[in-house]
């Protein structure tokens, strides 16, 4: 072994531990005071850290927030692309196969940090990007939008190889993406301090089920 290459990888070891103690404690303020409400103070001293050291790894509140969302955007995405490779690839003989799939993706998503959905949720509702800096904000939206148009191309696909009935497939991608995030949207707020409602996983096998009873053909 190069010992010479021991003291970057500690160095590289240090910054991705403090990168994260950042992250966490940015998620924690933006939580308990809003994006607005938060400041860089609040995250410095959350993080046990001085307020010129956040902006050594962070320029912007904005740039914190993308880091905390962008990640949990893109992963629906491309979760989204290799669904609608495997349709393309006639891996799917089931409308009903193919939604089982999309809710079992976006709950596993959920699942790995139900907090960084808490945010997705603020962002979503509120205006807040007005309060973004643009190149943020678009970045945002341009994962977001990935994901939609996506959904689109894969309702459109199982219309034409008749694993769906003759929907809109706009009005049905705008449709399964609220049934999922609504569902888990409301029943997080009646958690009542667990990491997950019990009551989630029975209320998405139930919304998941209407649905196929709404869209599937086989």
């Amino acid at each position: 072994m190069n010992d010479k290459s021991l003291p970057a990888k500690k160095g590289k070891r240090d910054k991705t531990k403090r990168t994260e103690q950042i992250l966490k404690a940015a998620k924690a303020i933006i939580l308990s005071k809003g994006f607005t409400g938060a400041t860089m103070d609040d995250i410095a001293f959350e993080a046990g850290i001085t307020k010129p050291t956040v902006y050594q790894y962070f320029k912007t509140k904005d740039e914190l927030f993308l880091m905390l969302l962008e990640p949990l955007i893109r992963s629906i995405a491309l979760q989204i692309i290799i669904i609608k490779k495997r349709l393309q690839e006639d891996h799917y003989s089931s409308g009903k196969d193919l939604i089982n799939d999309i809710f079992h993706i976006f709950f596993q998503i959920f699942e790995t940090d139900p907090d960084r959905f808490k945010l997705l949720s603020i962002f979503l509702q509120t205006d807040m990007f007005y309060h973004m800096d643009y190149e943020s904000a678009e970045s945002l939206k341009a994962w977001g939008r990935l994901c939609f148009e996506e959904g689109h191309t894969i309702s459109s696909i199982c219309v034409k190889k008749g694993l769906f009935k003759n929907i809109d497939v706009y009005k049905t991608t705008d449709f399964i993406w609220g049934s999922f995030w609504g569902i888990v949207q409301v029943e997080q707020y009646k958690a009542k301090g667990e990491p997950i409602s019990k009551h989630m996983i029975p209320m998405l096998e139930y919304t998941k089920n209407l649905l196929i009873e709404a869209f599937v053909i086989k």
